[in-house]
């Protein structure tokens, strides 16, 4: 059965889609401002891929994360940063963020972790809210996606050098992207308004597509295999 396949980041005006329709291959992109509006997640198949955690540890460790930056080595481990408890998620302030989440589990957390916040917590709820988002949805990191498609052309198995945030990096991984979508990327990028989306938003998108293209394939690296589970039964995995 062919699947509708989705990439997804966050962006400012909620989230940047990349989708693959399954008739036809085609794909087309769009913002959302919430994840309810994606699909029917009960009755509708797809393969959802995310540029977001999926799965809350009580002590604030997974695996995934670890076994991500491992692959991705010095300097893109950095770009993994473990996600709040969830009882962190409900904080309004980032000092209350890291009270809390030093209470649940004697760390603090990143900064980066407490600005997605919100989006984690509309994740987890639509994960407790429709099981079979369960098997729909899937957290991928662009990082690895990028460094996987490099090693497909011969780049070493490592995380790429340079930063996105650079011209050299972005332009690297727009090189790779433009190899597997053609155009599609460089339309994406044109039609982008940049109040509601950032280019590199646009570029970790379709890192994720990717990967959900290898998802549906069966030939995804599962980090890590077979994927630990949450106390609410939700896997915590990162496919690329």
């Amino acid at each position: 059965m062919k699947l509708d396949l989705f990439g997804i980041d966050g962006c400012k005006a909620g989230w940047f889609v990349v989708r693959q329709h399954a008739g036809t291959g085609d794909i087309s992109t769009h913002v959302i401002d919430r994840l309810d509006l994606l699909i029917d997640w009960e009755r509708e198949h797809a393969i959802v891929a995310m540029d977001i955690p999926v799965g809350l540890s009580a002590d604030g460790v997974r695996a995934c994360d670890r076994h991500a930056r491992r692959l991705l080595g010095r300097p893109r481990a950095s770009s993994v940063f473990a996600p709040p408890t969830r009882a962190a998620l409900a904080a309004c302030t980032y000092e209350d963020a890291c009270a809390i989440n030093l209470a649940e589990c004697g760390k603090r957390i990143s900064i980066q972790a407490f600005h997605i916040g919100r989006k984690i917590s509309e994740v987890d709820a639509l994960l407790h809210r429709h099981a079979a988002a369960r098997s729909r949805l899937f957290e991928v990191h662009p990082e690895l996606s990028f460094m996987h498609l490099s090693m497909q052309h011969g780049g070493p198995e490592h995380g790429l050098r340079e930063s996105k945030a650079h011209a050299a990096g972005f332009a690297q991984r727009h090189a790779l992207l433009v190899k597997c979508f053609g155009s599609a990327v460089d339309a994406a990028l044109a039609a982008r308004r940049p109040a509601q989306a950032s280019r590199d938003d646009v570029l970790d998108a379709f890192a994720v597509l990717w990967s959900a293209r290898r998802i549906a394939a069966g030939q995804a690296l599962c980090l890590p295999e077979p994927p630990d589970t949450d106390a609410s039964g939700i896997p915590m995995a990162i496919y690329c």
